[in-house]
Parts: structure tokens; C-alpha cells; sequence
């Protein structure tokens, strides 16, 4: 016979004449397992045997909107629990067996929203992980990204970078031992401080020098994404205040520094050694080049009073994230630094390393190199492509990309031999 358009067989039941409601969590439950199974993946089969169901305390669960995260892993037993017990995940439902007893589908309530995991099918051509061969990574919400990066590490996950904070957040980076990466990210440890005046020492400005500025703005606009303004050189859809400089030889990156007071500054660079040079005038403010006691191009400036502080670490394609001081001797550096615009150091990672503390954005020195330069690190969204854009664009990929504790970084040479590192995070 034909149904009627509003038939639906869980409320239809009867005993006789007699309507029969069945059990509300048994029909729940056994929709839910229907609608799952119509939804494994071609090929894949169940059996009619379950493992014991967990249900969420929660409720109903609304997946987040976009594509929802299908996870394979090799054991998926193993890996249901590692979630529950480190991640914080629930077991929604009852997984779904294969009839071989393996795990053919199951879903976990994670950060808010729902992942599904399922073992490996060979003959569809799903496959775990690889080690070091992750192609998609999973950010979720945790309440301490520190003490979930540590439990994680504890039990087992491989940490590709500590915890760190960045646009009000507080994110480290696991990959678990089943191979998928995570992005753990909890509330900042730091408090937001918006719209603050740029400091005395700050790094406010910088420019390239090149032989060739047109052969530059395309090179770094294909690797960075920059937008030149072909009569002023500058690059206008950054946060921070960069510029392309014809130069017929010398340094690749001049910086220009941030003071409270210009004739003061002047005084300080000869007192410690240094050479001022000329007072000039730029949109950003008034600039006093000058040479400091290496025999290395600087520049200060009294900024204006809408001139906000730029970020410690920027992360937006093409930005400056890092920037490190090469030189033969770092005492001498410090020393000139340090009474000129106020810098106090720490020791950094390596020998005759050093940064330089609360100064945006960060900023690192290097004793003991051949040669004096500034060499600074530029976001990209994606280090694979961007290296290869180097090389496209007739530069040199030094090394890289590698995994840092604090990003994916690569060395590299612009098609005119400037050096720099370019850094994904």
C-alpha cells in the first residue's frame, strides 16, 4: 500500500488498533545510527553489532557549517580514546562496525563542533597519515592552550610549537600519535593592548635597497603579495610602513627607528661612536639618517602622534614578523643600540645570539658573522608555494623549508642577492 506523505515510522507503530509510542531514546538512537549509515562512504558496509553507545550530556549536536572533518586513522579504538582522554572530545553515538569488527564510522564532539573518524580502507584509497606528511590541520578550542599542549605532550603527541600569542589568542601546535596536526588554541596570556603609540626604539620603518626597484616591487609582489606605488615606492596593503629604495650598492635593508626627540638622538649616535648624517622629511615624519659605529645606515624619527606601535609578530601574508641584526661583533652593536635607543638584551638560542627585549616588532642580533646586515623574516600563508615562487622568480632558496619551534621557515635570496627568511605559522 501507499504511505501517506506524513508517514513516519517511528510514531505509526501500533499494538492492534491501538497506537504504540516506542522508547524515545531508542528511536533517537536508532535514527541516528540510519542517518550515519547512509552517510559512510561508498563501499563501506555495517554490521548490525555496536559498541557500547556514549551519549553527550550536551544534547543535540549542530555541526559547524563548511566541510566537517573525516579523519582516518590506522586505530581507531586507540585513537577514540586518546581524543577523549587528552583532547576532551566525546563519543557521540554508537561507532560503527565493519564485519570484521573494525570501526567503519564514529563521531566525536570536540570545540564546539563534531569530527568523524573512521579506520583505514585501503581499497578507497584512505591511508593514515604519514609521518611528517600532514596536509590538513584542525584548530580547536581548548580553555588553557598550555595545559592542553602539555597533557597532550605527556601522552604521547609530537609539539611542532610551543604555545604563543597572536591576534588575542594563545595557540600551540601538536601532531598526534595517530599523525593529525592540531592547533590547540585557548584564551591569550597577554592582555590586548589596542591602539598604542609606537615606542621610543621601535623598528617604524624599513626599506629595501636595490639596484632595481621595478625588478624588486615584481619580484616580492609575486613571493609576498605586495602592492608598490610606482612614484613613492611604498608598499601600500601592509599594517606597517615599508618602502623600496633605489641604491647603487651597499645594504640590502635600511631601518628607520622610532625616538622621542630627534636633537637628542643626535647627540646620544655621536656620543656612542655612531655619524649623523642629514634631516629629511618623509609622510611618516621627520628623519635623521646617520651611520652607526660598524660603519652600518640607520635612520631615526619623531613619529607623529597618531603612529600606532606595529605588532610583535605580525602574521599577514607579506608582512615583517622578525627582524635579526648580523654583525662581526655584537658588544659593539648592543652598546650603540642600547644608549641611542634604549635597548636592553637577552641571550637567545644560539652563541653570541641575543634579543632585544620588548621591542616591536621582535628583534634579534647575531655576533660573530662576516658581514653586518639586516635580514628580516615575512609571513607567507603557504611556504611551499612561496619557495617556489623564489625560485620562479629567478631567487635562491638558501634552506628550508624547515619546522622551527615557532614556525615553518625558509632562507632565502631575492633575485638581486638580498637576503631574507620567509616564515609560516
Amino acid at each position: 500500500m501507499n504511505a501517506p506523505d506524513d508517514f513516519d515510522p517511528f510514531t505509526a507503530l501500533t499494538t492492534g488498533d491501538v497506537p504504540a509510542t516506542p522508547d524515545a531514546d531508542f528511536a533517537r538512537r536508532l535514527r541516528t545510527r540510519l542517518e550515519r549509515g547512509l552517510n559512510l562512504p561508498e563501499g563501506v558496509t555495517m554490521t548490525t553489532d555496536a559498541l557500547p553507545e556514549t551519549v553527550s550530556a550536551a544534547g543535540p549536536m549542530v555541526e559547524r557549517p563548511g566541510a566537517l572533518p573525516y579523519l582516518t586513522v590506522a586505530d581507531p579504538v586507540a585513537a577514540i580514546d586518546w581524543y577523549v582522554m587528552h583532547l576532551g572530545a566525546e563519543l557521540r553515538g554508537e561507532p560503527i562496525l565493519m564485519d570484521d569488527g573494525s570501526i567503519g564510522h564514529a563521531e566525536l564532539l570536540i570545540g564546539g563542533g563534531a569530527i568523524y573518524l573512521a579506520g583505514e580502507f585501503a581499497e578507497l584509497g584512505l591511508k593514515a597519515p604519514s609521518p611528517q606528511h600532514v596536509s590538513v590541520s584542525l584548530m580547536v578550542s581548548v580553555p588553557d592552550a598550555d595545559s592542553a599542549l602539555r597533557k597532550a605532550r605527556d601522552s604521547g603527541a609530537e609539539v611542532q610549537r610551543e604555545p604563543y600569542d597572536a591576534h588575542g589568542t594563545r595557540t600551540g601546535v601538536i601532531v598526534d600519535p595517530f599523525g593529525h596536526r592540531w592547533m590547540l588554541t585557548g584564551p591569550s596570556s597577554v592582555p590586548v593592548i589596542s591602539a598604542e603609540h609606537i615606542r621610543h626604539g621601535d623598528l617604524g620603518y624599513c626599506s629595501l635597497w636595490t639596484t632595481d626597484v621595478g625588478r624588486a616591487a615584481a619580484f616580492y609582489g609575486s613571493v609576498l603579495g605586495w602592492e608598490v606605488d610606482a612614484a613613492t615606492g611604498q608598499v601600500t596593503n601592509l599594517s606597517q610602513q615599508i618602502g623600496i629604495h633605489s641604491a647603487q650598492s651597499g645594504q640590502a635593508m635600511m631601518c628607520a627607528y622610532a625616538v622621542d626627540d630627534l636633537d637628542q638622538a643626535r647627540a646620544s649616535i655621536v656620543a656612542a661612536g655612531g655619524t649623523p648624517n642629514d634631516l629629511h622629511q618623509l609622510p611618516f615624519g621627520d628623519v635623521l639618517d646617520a651611520v652607526d659605529n660598524q660603519g652600518v645606515a640607520f635612520a631615526v624619527y619623531r613619529p607623529g602622534a597618531d603612529d600606532r606601535r606595529p605588532s610583535l609578530n605580525a602574521t599577514g601574508h607579506g608582512e615583517l614578523t622578525y627582524m635579526t641584526h648580523y654583525t662581526p661583533n655584537s658588544e659593539l652593536l648592543r652598546d650603540f643600540y642600547g644608549r641611542v635607543l634604549g635597548w636592553t638584551y637577552s641571550a637567545g638560542g644560539m652563541d653570541d645570539g641575543w634579543e632585544v627585549e620588548d621591542n616591536h616588532p621582535m628583534t634579534g642580533i647575531a655576533g660573530g658573522q662576516k658581514n653586518s646586515a639586516a635580514v628580516p623574516m615575512w609571513v607567507v600563508d603557504d611556504i611551499e608555494v612561496a619557495v617556489q615562487r623564489v625560485r620562479d622568480g629567478g631567487g635562491i632558496v638558501i634552506s628550508g623549508p624547515e619546522q622551527q619551534s615557532y614556525a615553518i621557515s625558509a632562507e632565502c635570496l631575492d633575485d638581486q642577492g638580498a637576503r631574507f627568511y620567509l616564515g609560516e605559522y
